[in-house]
């Protein structure tokens, strides 16, 4: 017999009562002790399977003759101390010695030659025929579909060998196996389950911040600065990246622990948008959907580039929570213009250039060197007046020279690039290979500036990177080029149109410079001997970079673009144009033509109607030259709906031929003039002229009489 302790053989012979009895009798005691243990392990089993781990390395055996099928199953049961529900009918007969190296194998063994099925869960051995099936469609939240498998499988009740099925993007799960099994799993599920609400695309139109991608090609790597599209898609995804690298918790006891733990771990992009929102938790934001548990969200965010719109697939309850965050994402941003100047300077000058510099170095500030020859300096150029001419005299002299003026307007927070390179091509030749490598070098800089405002005073916060380089020949016995660079990285803070200058670039350049007599030094033989001199030169040079960053505005004033002198006039230009419309539609010029062709003809539009009295004296339509006259007795008015035209008579009363000059009704009032049927006016000839001018505006308190004419006007 084997381990009795290990293995409890419960022998049972129905034919032989003394047999039963005495077997009884001596396996008594370690029976009692066998199934306390079995009761012990199963009332304290874990619920981390649908099968008991005891299970797994406990024997089993049992001996029946003609026993019934129940009878069996109710032994089962009482050895393990386990309850036992049979669904419906169970039949049949066990005789003989069965064997199994554990009680799964036992009762898998026991139900294939008797055709029923079983499972556990809850301490409890469900049994039912095979006959007795089910399936069912579960509808659950898109983002509880994965969670829902784990959390039947710690609480015991998720078996393998029943079918499951999931369908991640329609929030179904597919389940299948005994009825009472699939009954219970669509319990739990029904906590679960929520109605789906549709998603459908939300549209974000933005004014000023980018919703695409903006890529800036350097030197053959790309640089991406991430668009709004971009940052939201990094918020929805990020807590898929972390669950993806994080270990699953430890099982709960029950479904309703996993679902407190799950509302806990809600998405990045929720916290931040409710934390601006100032309110409690309303409705969750799942991750982003790309594997794993990120797809339970199936949250699809594109830029528009042709609307500069972000285009969020999501339930529209969500849209308050994506509204606050894109509000403070897209706010408008300052322009910075950089101004740069690339130098290159005598050293010697440079030193002497440098004492004179009215440089601003943190607590310093007054006329001492701050540029040291052979030493990397940057100082802050107060006076640039005074240093742009000393620096035209510099190269009046030959002693500096500009390599580079560049200009560039760019935002705030984005990078600006300036960059003049050379690219060489080395060609490699292997066996059967042949490859092309690109070397690249020259002069970049790349600028980040930031606007910080403190005091009323606006300051300029530059990060700065500069790269300056050149490709040197190949010597002697080398087929290769070789590269020369100099960097630097450094940020600096600084008032607004102050200007930044990074030295500490040398270069040295030897050479040969020949001299000679003109024409005479031309002359063979005698010329380069007699008239002619080559000396051998050093020149030892550095490369100074001056920065200057200027605030011209932002985003929503399109009149800070120009220069604080012109800006007056653009803004009373624009008054006019307002003025002039006057909040109708614009006029325009085939219709007016139309209208004055239909006037000359002799027809009144059909728009128009001809009033008693013109609302403008007739002497002020037009300022005319000496020679012509305004007939004040003969006028016309004809009111339209967004206009009117005034229509009046021109006179020659010189004794020389005159032309009528339009541009002498052109009033602030009138929008159009023309005359017909004719300019040039021999003396005494006469012309109508219609001027298209703008409705008069009335007053609320009706109109004032002149004092200095007997006849009331109206003034413009």
């Amino acid at each position: 017999m084997p381990n009795r302790w290990l293995a409890p053989y419960r022998l049972m012979t129905a034919g032989k009562v003394h047999l039963r009895q005495s077997i009884a009798r001596r396996w008594a005691k370690p029976s009692l002790i066998a199934l306390a243990l079995a009761g012990a392990l199963g009332a304290g089993m874990p619920a981390e399977a649908a099968i008991p781990t005891d299970w797994k390395n406990t024997p089993y055996a049992y001996d029946a003759q003609n026993t019934p099928l129940a009878k069996v199953l109710g032994d089962f049961a009482n050895t393990f101390a386990v309850q036992l529900v049979i669904d419906g009918t169970v039949k049949g007969t066990v005789d003989g010695r069965m064997r199994a190296e554990s009680p799964q194998a036992f009762l898998d063994r026991l139900g294939l030659e008797n055709r029923f099925q079983w499972f556990m869960y809850g301490n409890t051995l469900y049994v039912s025929p095979l006959q007795n099936q089910d399936s069912t469609r579960l509808e659950v939240s898109a983002d509880a579909v994965p969670d829902m498998k784990q959390a039947l499988t710690d609480i015991g009740l998720l078996d393998p060998r029943f079918g499951w099925g999931e369908l991640p993007d329609e929030g179904v799960v597919l389940v299948s196996g005994p009825e009472r099994y699939v009954r219970l799993v669509a319990q739990f599920a029904e906590a679960r389950k929520t109605p789906e609400e549709k998603q459908e695309v939300i549209s974000f139109p933005l004014r000023y911040a980018t919703a695409a991608d903006r890529n800036v090609k350097y030197r053959g790597e790309t640089l991406v600065i991430p668009g709004v599209a971009s940052i939201l898609k990094g918020l929805l995804e990020s807590r898929s990246a972390v669950s993806g690298g994080m270990q699953t918790a430890s099982p709960q006891a029950s479904f309703q622990n996993m679902q407190t733990q799950q509302s806990m771990t809600m998405g990045n992009i929720e916290q931040l948008a409710l934390n601006g929102m100032g309110r409690p938790n309303t409705s969750r934001v799942p991750s982003g959907a790309n594997s794993g548990a990120g797809a339970r969200g199936k949250i699809r965010v594109e830029a528009d580039v042709r609307n500069n719109a972000v285009l969020i697939y999501d339930a529209p309850k969500r849209r308050e929570i994506y509204t606050p965050l894109i509000r403070d994402v897209d706010v408008p941003r300052k322009l910075v213009e950089i101004d740069a100047i690339i130098l290159d300077i005598d050293r010697t000058q440079l030193a002497e250039l440098a004492s004179n510099w009215n440089v601003e170095s943190g607590d310093l500030i007054g006329g001492a060197s701050m540029i040291r020859p052979g030493a990397s300096s940057t100082v802050f150029i107060q006076d640039y007046g005074d240093f742009s001419a000393q620096l035209r005299a510099l190269e009046g002299r030959g002693l500096a020279s500009v390599v580079a003026n560049p200009s560039v307007l760019t935002l705030e927070n984005q990078p600006a690039v300036i960059d003049f390179s050379r690219t060489e091509y080395i060609s490699a030749i292997g066996e059967r290979v042949a490859t092309v490598e690109p070397i690249t070098a020259g002069t970049s800089l790349q600028v980040v500036p930031h606007a910080i405002e403190t005091g009323g005073r606006n300051q300029i916060q530059m990060s700065l990177d500069i790269e300056d380089g050149r490709i040197e020949p190949s010597e002697v016995g080398q087929q290769t080029p070789s590269v020369r660079r100099g960097v630097v990285s450094t940020q600096a803070v600084m008032g607004e149109s102050r200007s930044l200058v990074v030295g500490g670039f040398h270069t040295e350049e030897t050479g040969d410079n020949l001299e000679r007599v003109p024409w005479l030094g031309r002359i063979p033989l005698i010329g380069p001997l007699l008239f002619s001199s080559t000396t051998r030169e050093t020149s030892r040079r550095e490369r100074v970079f001056i920065l200057t960053p200027r605030l011209i505005g932002d985003q929503v004033d399109p009149a800070r673009y120009i220069s604080a002198l012109d800006r007056e006039q653009v803004d009373s230009a624009m008054a006019r144009l307002e003025e002039r419309r006057n909040g109708t539609r614009p006029v325009g010029r085939i219709e007016v033509s139309d209208v004055l062709a239909q006037l000359a003809d002799g027809n009144i539009p059909a728009t128009f109607k001809q009033a008693a009295s013109i609302p403008y004296s007739p002497d002020t339509l037009c300022a005319l030259q000496p020679g012509l006259s305004l007939d004040a007795a003969r006028a016309q008015w004809f009111a339209g709906p967004d206009y009117g035209i005034a229509v009046g008579v021109v006179r020659n009363d010189g004794q020389q031929r005159l032309r009528f000059d339009e541009a002498s009704c052109g009033s602030r009032w009138a929008l159009a003039t023309s005359a017909w049927p004719k300019v040039w006016l021999e003396p005494g000839e006469e012309t109508e002229v219609f001027v298209v001018m703008k409705q008069p505006t009335r007053t609320p308190g009706g109109e004032r009489p002149s004092l200095l004419q007997t006849s009331a006007r109206t003034l413009p």
